[in-house]
Order: structure tokens, then sequence, then C-alpha cells
């Protein structure tokens, strides 16, 4: 082999690499970078109970104070002299001889204005926890929402599992 065969060669090489290179370099610029979908509260709620939230209702979200993993959705709405409100929750069992509680607040627990309505126990359905609440009387002013772990007495949440505001 003389030193001229070696020369192009080498420049063959140099330019099968180039080539090799432009391609993934023009085929990387097509692709785009894709983030990994992650579903909102009420999204996941939704697929979990197979059903839509109406959008001309009030909602909140509902976070767990528990440190656990628990998450949920109310929606309110007052028409035709009728107050309903709903809750659709992803959470455990409660424990043996527990029940969840939920209840609307208004104010501060240490306040005159401070007034709790039990909503009553949710149930289990439709492969997680809820509660449909309907009556004459408008809690509009009733911010808050608590879903709590009960014993035998209701009187007063007990532990608060879940809470949000409207």
């Amino acid at each position: 082999m003389n030193k001229r065969d070696i020369v192009v060669g080498g420049i063959i090489l140099v330019l099968l690499a180039g080539v090799v290179f432009w391609r993934q370099r023009i085929a990387s610029r097509g692709e785009e970078t894709k983030v990994p979908e992650t579903l909102s509260v009420e999204d996941a709620i939704e697929d979990k109970f197979n059903l839509q939230i109406p959008e001309d209702v009030d909602k909140a979200e509902l976070k767990d104070t528990s440190g656990g993993t628990a998450s949920a959705i109310a929606t309110r709405k007052f028409e035709n002299n009728k107050f309903e409100l709903s809750i659709l929750a992803d959470m455990p069992d409660p424990s043996t001889g527990k029940f969840y509680q939920a209840w609307l607040t208004k104010g501060e627990r240490d306040s005159e204005e401070f007034s709790q309505v039990s909503l009553g126990r949710l149930i289990l359905a439709k492969g997680g926890w809820m509660l449909n609440y309907s009556g004459d009387k408008d809690y509009s002013d009733h911010a808050k929402v608590i879903v709590s772990s009960e014993g035998v007495s209701d009187a007063t949440p007990e532990q608060i599992i879940l809470e949000g505001s409207f």
C-alpha cells in the first residue's frame, strides 16, 4: 500500500463519520422532548370514579393532612333553593371501627362566628369514597371542607384526613 491509498481511506472514514453524525443530529431535532403527563387531582378522581365532574359547580381540591397520599374533589352548588355538595375521595379504608365523616366549617374554631355542619358519612362506592349531600339551607358561606376519621362519637372532627376550601 502506498501513502496515497492510506490518505484516501482516511478521508473516506472521516466523511462517513461526518454523515452519520449529521444524520443523528437532524433526527434528534425532529423529535420533541416528551414530558411525562401528570394528571391533576380532578382528572385522577374522574378516572378513578369513571365520571365527569360538571363545569358549572364550585370546586375545591382536598389535600391529605395526615401524611398519606389521599386526595379528593369537593363540588358545591346552590340553585333553586337547594344546596348540593359532593365529595369524591381516593383514600384507603379507615381503621377497624372507624368511618369517614364530612364537615363544612365557617370561621376560625375559637371565634364567635365559627360554625360547623356535619354532612354525614362517606360511603364506599365506585372504587373510592363518596358523599352526596342535599339540603334546603344555603351553606355557601361555609368555605372549608373537612373529611375526618371518626369513631363512636361524631360530634366534632376526630382526626382530620383531608381538608380544602372553596
